[in-house]
């Protein structure tokens, strides 16, 4: 089964090198926008929804119901060590907004940050310097939203840089913690709609670490034991879509990533089918590995065996049909040309010309073409290729080599 990608922690997509990366593996891509959140998206994020009906909305809101829970024992049990770590209106010099209400536009209350896990996050920030993150109104469930306040866990504000608008709502929180619950909302969503998780962020923690009301402790308290992320699949698929991307994929126009989708679906399929088997037997031999760096050696294995040496003797064989073909060609117009020459003066007449040989040529081009296309469709490295020839820039030996090939019913 194809996957559905399930993106996190935002609602707009911050990275459009990644987006076109997600929409070369992806099928379609969901996203979690609260009721009434101002979705504006960027010109590429359009397009390929409008393309590849590419994009998926997803409301929160009871997913949201299902993990508050979670957050209200942690905070039960656990609030006092929260509050010394994660206070947000003492250690911002704020006060907490004891109505709960957002603040009059412009009022004395935090900007909210738009990257909680850049490199100058709460990482490497001390708790007083951190800018606190936003979680948007309605994806935090009313009686945990209140909790965070009660607690001086978070702030209500309408200042924020993660939309234009001031008159939204938001929850202003330290970023270690808006991070945990965007992870643990997430992972809810995942389990109800088996989306998969997938992030363009670098973070300590993710969306498939498990996130029980132990787990969320363990991470807002700097208590908890490293976890692999074991998605093999988006592992070892992005592995191989990395090895025949071009290094200039900012400047390839997104119009050739949804010709690319449009134009080979079945290999693209093909391609898909071949990661979620490959992930299937990961699965079955790796999934009691802990150490994060004896897993990707181990993917990087399985990745040569099963696409990169696949990939190498797919283009020799495409290297090698068109050889023969051209040849095929040239000796059958050489052939056909000198007896019908020979025929046309025992009979008298004129002498035949490239146009009477041209049918055959043609015929022959178009079975090279169906039988390209037959091995590639049948092939799980089949796309890799069609990827390599489409969007890596070519010198112009190349240019001239493949428009041959075109010629001859072998380009790819």
């Amino acid at each position: 089964m194809q996957r559905i990608g399930l993106y996190y922690p935002y609602v707009h997509f911050r990275d459009e090198k990644w987006m076109k990366i997600a929409a070369l593996y992806w099928p379609r891509m969901a996203r979690v926008v609260p009721r009434g959140f101002p979705v504006v998206d960027h010109e590429t994020v359009t397009a390929l929804h409008s393309e590849l009906d590419f994009l998926v909305d997803v409301d929160p809101q009871e997913a949201a119901a299902a993990v508050a829970p979670r957050f209200l024992r942690v905070l039960g049990d656990h609030g006092a060590e929260l509050r010394a770590r994660y206070l947000a209106d003492a250690a911002r010099g704020m006060q907490t907004n004891s109505s709960h209400e957002p603040p009059p536009v412009g009022g004395d209350f935090p900007v909210v940050t738009v990257e909680p896990t850049s490199e100058t996050d709460h990482l490497t920030l001390p708790t007083a310097l951190r800018p606190l993150a936003g979680l948007y109104w309605d994806e935090v469930e009313p009686g945990l939203r209140n909790a965070l306040f009660d607690s001086g866990l978070a702030v209500a504000t309408t200042r924020s840089r993660l939309a234009d608008s001031l008159f939204l709502r938001w929850v202003a929180t330290d970023p270690t913690l808006a991070w945990v619950y965007k992870c643990a909302l997430t992972e809810e969503l995942a389990r109800r709609t088996r989306y998969a998780p997938t992030t363009d962020q670098v973070a300590a923690h993710s969306a498939t670490d498990g996130w029980d009301t132990d787990r969320i402790a363990e991470a807002l308290l700097d208590r908890q034991t490293p976890v692999v992320d074991s998605d093999f699949a988006r592992h070892i698929g992005l592995m191989a879509l990395e090895f025949v991307l071009p290094a200039n994929l900012d400047d390839v126009p997104v119009e050739k990533i949804i010709n690319l989708r449009k134009r080979y679906e079945a290999e693209f399929t093909a391609f898909n089918s071949a990661v979620s088997t490959a992930a299937s037997d990961l699965e079955a031999e790796l999934a009691d590995i802990e150490d994060a760096q004896a897993l990707r050696e181990h993917l990087k294995v399985d990745f040569e065996r099963r696409f990169k040496t696949p990939l190498g003797d797919l283009r020799k064989a495409m290297n090698g049909l068109h050889l023969k073909t051209a040849t095929g060609i040239m000796n059958y117009k050489f052939e056909l040309g000198s007896l019908t020459t020979l025929l046309a003066t025992v009979a008298g007449q004129g002498p035949v010309t490239a146009a009477g040989v041209a049918p055959g040529a043609a015929t022959m081009r178009q079975a090279t073409a169906e039988a390209r296309d037959t091995q590639l469709r049948n092939s799980p490295v089949g796309y890799l290729l069609r990827i390599e020839r489409n969007l890596q820039p070519a010198s112009l030996v190349q240019r001239v080599s493949r428009g041959l090939a075109r010629g001859v019913g072998t380009g790819v």
